[in-house]
């Protein structure tokens, strides 16, 4: 095979970059907010777990019991978002390197 000529080379590192830009940079607030949300729920549980209750439920708690589940469904759906855009950042990452 022919070696790759320097235009298509230019032209290739400049369309993955371009792709990093567009596609991996706006998604990076996944991690922090993956991060923040799995904080939120092991505080709730182990608050849920560890405090003791009383008889009666206030809606407070009624909203936090409601924010903590909210919490617990979310995190499997971030953390294969996250793992997701963190494999797409590293074989493009390869791509500009290799």
């Amino acid at each position: 095979m022919n070696k790759a000529s320097k235009r298509w080379n230019m032209l290739r590192h400049s369309v993955l970059e371009r792709t990093r830009r567009e596609v991996i940079e706006p998604l990076d607030p996944l991690y922090p907010i993956l991060l923040g949300t799995s904080v939120f729920y092991l505080i709730g549980l182990g608050r849920l777990s560890l405090a003791q209750q009383t008889a009666e439920y206030s809606v407070l708690a009624a909203i936090m019991i409601f924010a903590i589940a909210a919490a617990g469904f979310a995190l499997p759906f971030l953390t294969g978002a996250v793992l997701t855009l963190r494999a797409a950042e590293q074989k493009l990452e390869r791509l500009q390197r290799g």
